[in-house]
């Protein structure tokens, strides 16, 4: 009796979070082409992304990066219809980043802060995408727009990793985040050109 051992090899189904992907790198490109606000708009989701890993590490379910997802879109959602109400006392990019706060806290209570690489990881990013996000509302516009653009490509590289690593999140939030992330990414660095 041989045993066979090979590789399974990925289907067309397999590569679904691509196409989702690359339907909201269009809407997102859609919305670059048309309106100046470019910083205003994608700089929060920098923190945004952070705090997905930060909600999936903390319930300790990488599948749960889709909730989060879904919890961390309404919430920066939220955040920009107040701003534009009039209602928010800081920046979307300055309410979201502190929403940042909550969400590491949450995965140390959670008993994920023992000392370990992965909770590491995740602090590092929580502080680099934090940091890039509030300098996204801090700078000009163009240069808001680029920074946008740079902590998206960055987190694309964050996304391999993760990936790769198959950490944290699902592999198909990867592969999706990933795809948005380089797509969005290099579409604001062209319009910070413009």
């Amino acid at each position: 009796m041989t045993q066979q051992t090979s590789a399974r090899r990925p289907r067309l189904v397999d590569r679904w979070p691509v196409v989702v992907a690359l339907v909201l790198v269009a809407g997102a490109v859609t919305v670059i082409a048309l309106v100046n606000e470019h910083a205003e708009l994608f700089g929060p989701a920098v923190a945004t992304m952070a705090g997905i890993y930060l909600m999936a590490y903390a319930l300790g379910r990488p599948s749960s990066a889709w909730l989060a997802f879904a919890v961390l879109s309404a919430v920066v959602t939220g955040l920009h219809l107040l701003a534009r109400l009039g209602s928010l006392p800081v920046e979307p990019a300055v309410g979201m980043t502190l929403v940042l706060v909550p969400l590491w806290v949450w995965a140390a209570v959670r008993h994920r802060c023992a000392p370990t690489r992965t909770m590491s990881v995740q602090t590092a990013g929580m502080l680099a995408f934090g940091a890039i996000t509030l300098l996204t509302a801090t700078t000009q516009p163009q240069v808001g727009t680029a920074v946008a653009g740079v902590g998206f490509l960055a987190h694309g590289l964050w996304d391999a990793y993760h990936y790769r690593a198959d950490l944290v999140v699902s592999r198909s939030w990867a592969q999706f985040c990933a795809v948005v992330d380089l797509g969005v990414g290099l579409a604001l660095v062209v319009a910070s050109t413009g």
